[in-house]
C-alpha cells in the first residue's frame, strides 16, 4: 500500500512539471487568450462597447475636472471648490482604472468566464460606474442559470460549516505561520512611527482562498491575541489602537475572501486579475481601518508629527505604509504561495 502511494504521489508529481514545463515553452501562448470579437455572443459585444465608451467618458471627466477653474462654476467658495475638485479627480480616478480592468476582461472573455468569474466582472462594473453592464450581467447571469446556481442559500456558501480535525490543525498551522511572519516584520523597513511591510497578511490571504474564509478570520484573531506577546508596549496605546490596528486587520483577509472570486493555478488574464483584486481590496480595507485609526487614536492622542491637519497626516502617513511598502510585496508573494497552496491541496 505504501508503495502505491509513493508512485501516485510520484505520478502526480510528475505530471506538475510537465505543466509547467509547457507553459514555460509557451509563455506567449498563455498570458492573454483573446476571444475573437466576431465569435461573441452580440449582448458581450455591447457590453464591450459601453465598457470602452464609459471608459473614455471617465478620463474625459478626469481630464475636465483637472483642468476646471473656479471661474466655470457657480462656486464661491475657493475651500469648497478645492475640495468638490479634489474628491471628482480621485473617483473619476478610481473608476477610470477599474474601467481599463473591465474593459479588458470583456475583450478578452468568453459566456463561460464571465459565469465562472461572477464576482469579478459584478464589482468592477460597479467600480468602473458601469450601470448599462451591470444590467447586461444581471440579464446575462439569469439566463444562464444552471444547477448550481440554483443552490439555497446557506452559511456553507460563505465557508462556514462545521469544523473537523484537519480544520483545526490547519487553523493552528496557518496560526503559527502567521506569527512568524509577524515577528521577522521588525527585521525589515519600518516607519518612525510604526507601520511598514507587513507579511503577516500573506498566510490569512491563502488560508481564506484556499481553504475557508472563517478558518482565516479564525486564525487572523487567534494571530492578534497572540502578537500582544512580542509587540512593544509603545505601539499600543489603548484598546482602541489594538483594535484598530492589529485585531480588526488581521480578520479582514478573510472577510474579502467571503466574495468567493475563483482563484485557480490555470495562467491568464483573468485568473491573474482575480489575485489583484483579492490583493487590492485586502489592503483596501486594511488602509481604512488604520487610517480611521491614525486619526481618532495617534493624533488625537500626540497630534500629526507635520502639518496641521490630522486627517491628511494619517491618510499619507498610512498610505506610505500600505500601498508603498506592503501591499507591492504581499501583492507579488501571494501568487506564487496560493499556487503552491492549491497545488497542495489538489485544487
Amino acid at each position: 500500500m505504501q508503495k502505491e502511494k509513493v508512485q501516485n504521489v510520484q505520478t502526480d508529481l510528475q505530471e506538475e512539471v510537465k505543466l509547467l514545463l509547457n507553459s514555460q515553452t509557451n509563455k506567449e501562448k498563455w498570458w492573454i487568450h483573446i476571444h475573437p470579437i466576431r465569435e461573441k455572443p452580440w449582448l458581450l459585444k455591447i457590453a464591450m462597447t459601453c465598457s470602452l465608451i464609459t471608459t473614455i467618458m471617465l478620463l474625459v471627466g478626469l481630464i475636465l475636472f483637472s483642468v476646471m477653474e473656479i471661474s466655470w462654476t457657480n462656486i464661491i467658495d475657493p475651500q469648497v471648490f478645492e475640495n468638490v475638485q479634489t474628491f471628482s479627480i480621485m473617483l473619476f480616478s478610481f473608476a477610470f482604472a477599474f474601467g481599463i480592468l473591465i474593459t479588458i476582461s470583456w475583450v478578452v472573455t468568453d459566456l463561460d468566464k464571465i459565469l465562472n468569474n461572477k464576482m469579478q466582472f459584478i464589482l468592477l462594473s460597479v467600480l468602473s460606474l458601469m450601470v448599462i453592464n451591470i444590467g447586461i450581467l444581471i440579464y446575462v447571469f439569469e439566463t444562464n442559470k444552471g444547477a448550481k446556481s440554483k443552490r439555497h442559500l446557506s452559511w456553507k456558501l460563505f465557508g462556514i460549516r462545521k469544523l473537523s480535525i484537519h480544520d483545526v490543525v490547519l487553523c493552528g498551522m496557518f496560526t503559527a505561520l502567521t506569527i512568524v511572519f509577524a515577528y521577522t516584520e521588525q527585521f525589515m523597513p519600518q516607519l518612525p512611527n510604526g507601520g511598514g511591510i507587513a507579511l503577516k497578511y500573506l498566510p490569512l490571504i491563502t488560508l481564506g482562498v484556499v481553504c475557508s474564509p472563517v478558518l482565516s478570520i479564525l486564525a487572523g484573531g487567534a494571530s492578534a491575541l497572540m502578537s500582544l506577546l512580542f509587540l512593544s508596549s509603545g505601539l499600543i496605546i489603548s484598546p482602541w489602537s489594538y483594535l484598530l490596528d492589529y485585531f480588526i486587520p488581521m480578520m479582514i483577509p478573510g472577510i474579502i475572501s467571503m466574495l468567493k472570486f475563483k482563484i485557480t493555478r490555470k495562467n491568464g488574464y483573468i485568473s491573474y486579475l482575480n489575485y489583484i483584486i483579492v490583493g487590492f481590496f485586502t489592503f483596501l480595507g486594511i488602509y481604512i481601518i488604520q487610517t480611521i485609526s491614525g486619526y481618532f487614536v495617534w493624533v488625537a492622542a500626540f497630534g500629526p508629527s507635520w502639518g496641521d491637519n490630522g486627517w491628511v497626516y494619517s491618510i499619507i502617513y498610512n498610505g506610505i505604509s500600505v500601498w508603498a511598502l506592503s501591499y507591492p510585496v504581499n501583492q507579488v508573494l501571494m501568487v506564487p504561495m496560493i499556487k503552491v497552496s492549491l497545488l497542495i491541496n489538489r485544487k
